[in-house]
């Protein structure tokens, strides 16, 4: 028999900057003392700030923090949308409420659709991933006060690069990461580079999510989580492919990742869990369900998306798992 246990959940941590650090501190004192499995951590460590080597290792110190294994998913924040230093201050100085006129004349140039702005103030997000599968995902061990193994996508596939998605199982439930970040999950078509990698890890994460039930449908688990950055969903319910309108439609850049968890989900049949974060609020639904009326079950109504909390909440959820019971998940939040 499968033992309950919990883990944690949380995401879109210490937006500003020293402000935010003890808060954030306090918080992960507050996981610690509530003895998690592990915790899962869904991206966007930071807000707008410089993505350097520096940074990324301070957010692995905060993360060592942590007394028990550390799961870590990247958010667009710390490569899809790394600025330039003068592109910060800019921003700082519109928050201030003091901008200048060349201020405005750059705006003004940010909107210009040939992409020009955004290639010559962007700082390399490319780079900035390389630090991050560097000095997040250099073993196939996690993260945190103690690290245990995890499967990587890069050593058991084609998909070499792919080191941070991550599959395990516990007590019966068999967990996952994939790398789907916000900010159009870095597909920019006037951007070519850009949006030959966002095809290519789209095609790994798609592999991944197959492997992951594949791999839950053999151990015969009793469940499955699927951690990741981006939110899926737009707030319009339509009914037509999922519950919710997949942000940008059949053509857009979230719609294989939601169609390979709706039709293996489904599938499956036991329950399963998505995390995510990006949008910054405490949610629990589930926008993959489409009603077929009153008299007959609804299609994909097993697949529960938990939205965790983001800044200027500082906080996360503690789920509990009980791996024997048909719902098996439920949550609580966590926070100082």
């Amino acid at each position: 028999m499968a033992q309950p246990f919990h883990f944690v959940a949380l995401g879109d941590t210490a937006y500003n900057p020293p402000d935010d650090y003890p808060v954030y501190r306090a918080l992960i004192e507050t996981i610690n003392s509530t003895g998690p499995a592990f915790t899962i951590h869904v991206g966007d460590t930071w807000g707008v700030i410089d993505c350097s080597d520096a940074e990324h290792q301070r957010i692995r110190d905060f993360f060592a923090e942590y007394d028990h294994p550390v799961i870590y998913t990247p958010g667009d924040n710390e490569w899809v949308d790394c600025a330039r230093s003068e592109v910060i201050e800019l921003g700082r100085r519109f928050l201030s409420g003091t901008p200048t006129e060349e201020d405005m004349a750059t705006v003004t140039a940010a909107k210009s659709l040939d992409g020009s702005f955004a290639r010559t103030l962007s700082a390399d997000g490319f780079s900035s991933l390389a630090s991050i599968r560097k000095t997040f995902f250099a073993t196939n061990k996690s993260l945190g006060g103690n690290p245990m193994e995890l499967t990587r996508q890069a050593d058991v596939s084609e998909f070499g690069d792919m080191v941070e998605n991550a599959l395990w199982a516990h007590q019966g439930v068999v967990f996952g990461t994939v790398h789907v970040t916000g900010t159009a999950n870095n597909f920019f078509i006037n951007d070519q580079d850009r949006a030959m990698e966002a095809i290519a890890r789209n095609n790994a994460n798609v592999a991944w999510i197959k492997q992951i039930f594949a791999k839950a449908t053999e151990s015969d688990a009793k469940a499955v989580v699927i951690a990741l950055h981006a939110a899926l969903f737009a707030d319009r319910r339509d009914g037509e492919f999922t519950g919710i309108s997949v942000r940008g439609g059949a053509t857009g850049p979230f719609y294989w990742t939601a169609w390979a968890i709706r039709d293996l989900g489904g599938e499956f049949g036991r329950p399963v869990l998505v995390i995510h974060g990006d949008f910054h609020e405490f949610e629990i639904d589930r926008p993959f369900m489409v009603s077929a009326g009153e008299t007959q079950p609804p299609q994909y109504a097993n697949i529960t998306r938990l939205q965790v909390y983001g800044s200027p909440e500082i906080r996360a959820v503690r789920v509990s798992v009980e791996p024997d019971t048909p719902w098996v998940f439920s949550f609580s939040p966590l926070h100082n």
